[in-house]
């Protein structure tokens, strides 16, 4: 039945918990660098100079001279925002409950219609709660996972990393189509639902030497494999009476993942002037991410695999610029101030990061403070010799949260 059709594609909505802007597409997405690691999210991001295991080589090559031991990384951080986990799941389930009644062979038209007015207001009751004004008639969902292992060995180094960035935007009670370019028909009801979503995981392989020049400068370069998976989906619905829904519609489109692999270079540098002022010690770094723009063809498919027409998702990697300077006082305390993604390159704009650590009961406990971005954030390591454990959150742990070990030898 056509109602079976809209509750459907409200559950392809929220089963995938993915999504774009208003159109569909990667390149819609942040797909700038993903600051992985605890003890760098603690310091606000600011972890260009920092560094001193194998995340240098996402963050930065040449701090490869930091590193003097052998040492195995490995690390996670998320974010989500404007919404919880279970609040989706708890939407799911409302939306699994409603399918089931709707599949109940012995349901009649009329229940049917309610029960498909009941889904709609369900979605459209949901994106009222989380939109970014109250009671507002969109939402929009993101989070992200960046999770990263490494290893170091010398003056090399090498690491596993991923960037996974996912938005969900719903419209609801939309007189008109929010986006007449997007391929999906606009149903031509005052309560309409337009939902579009995508995800896209930016993972890397890397592997990253350093060599330190005269005049107290290191540079460092890293070869990235990099492969890009994305998957995306859209839908309508509109009903012109809740409670007569006969007149509805429901358009949909659900497409398969596409993938690509390519390659890049990373390059950074170090630099420490040979004349010092007094008590402290200063650093400075500047990095250039993807130094070789890198395009990834990724043409629009749907589940059968077949092309579709009016959908391209190919995207590039562009250059981004971060620059940092860091001062260290007595060996126990830093502070570090960082720009990052100067040229708001790949769907990011210039961030500023600035973070504190100080090491506590001989270097066993270190406290830190930060600003990333747009908010502040706090950590605490713990420097066992042979092992350091980091965590890191924001005021609000669900939209700023990382943990970490890391092994030294």
């Amino acid at each position: 039945m056509r109602w079976c059709g809209v509750v459907s594609g409200l559950m392809v909505l929220v089963v995938l918990s993915v999504g774009s802007g208003q159109q569909i597409g990667p390149r819609f997405l942040d797909r700038s660098f993903q600051r992985p690691g605890a003890r760098a999210l603690g310091m606000g991001g600011a972890y260009l100079l920092a560094t001193d295991d194998a995340t240098a080589v996402a963050w930065n090559p040449a701090a490869l001279v930091n590193v003097k031991r052998f040492t195995l990384p490995i690390e996670v951080a998320g974010r989500a925002k404007n919404f919880r986990v279970q609040d989706i799941r708890d939407l799911i389930d409302d939306l699994k409950t409603i399918r089931d009644q709707i599949n109940n062979p012995n349901a009649t038209p009329q229940q049917i219609a309610q029960l498909a007015g009941q889904a709609i207001r369900e979605v459209r009751d949901f994106a009222q709660r989380h939109g970014a004004v109250p009671n507002g008639p969109s939402a929009t969902l993101t989070g992200s996972l960046a999770p990263v292992a490494g290893l170091t060995f010398g003056a090399y180094g090498l690491t596993v990393s991923s960037g996974t960035f996912g938005q969900v935007q719903v419209f609801v009670d939309q007189q008109a189509d929010p986006d007449p370019n997007d391929n999906i028909p606009n149903s031509g009801q005052p309560n309409n639902i337009y939902a579009r979503g995508g995800a896209v995981a930016i993972s890397s392989l890397a592997l990253a030497h350093a060599r330190p020049l005269p005049m107290g400068w290191n540079v460092g370069v890293a070869v990235r494999g990099v492969r890009a998976d994305f998957q995306a989906f859209a839908a309508a619905a509109g009903v012109d009476n809740l409670n007569n829904p006969q007149n509805g519609d429901a358009r949909g489109f659900a497409f398969a993942r596409v993938h690509k692999t390519k390659f890049t270079l990373d390059v950074g540098a170090l630099w420490e002037p040979p004349v010092q002022p007094p008590m402290v010690k200063v650093k400075y770094a500047a990095v250039v991410r993807n130094l070789v723009p890198t395009k990834f063809n990724l043409p629009a498919r749907d589940l059968n695999g077949n092309p579709v027409p009016g959908f391209d998702f190919s995207f590039r990697l562009n250059p981004e610029i971060d620059l940092g300077v860091m001062g260290v006082w007595r060996e126990r305390t830093i502070g570090v101030l960082e720009l990052h993604n100067l040229t708001s390159s790949n769907g990011g704009d210039l961030t500023v990061h600035a973070g504190v650590e100080h090491w506590l009961a001989g270097n066993v406990l270190a406290v830190r403070v930060g600003y990333d971005d747009d908010r502040p954030v706090f950590g605490i390591g713990i420097n066992l010799r042979a092992l350091r454990i980091d965590v890191a959150a924001g005021l609000k742990p669900r939209e700023r949260l990382a943990a970490g070990i890391s092994l030294r030898f």
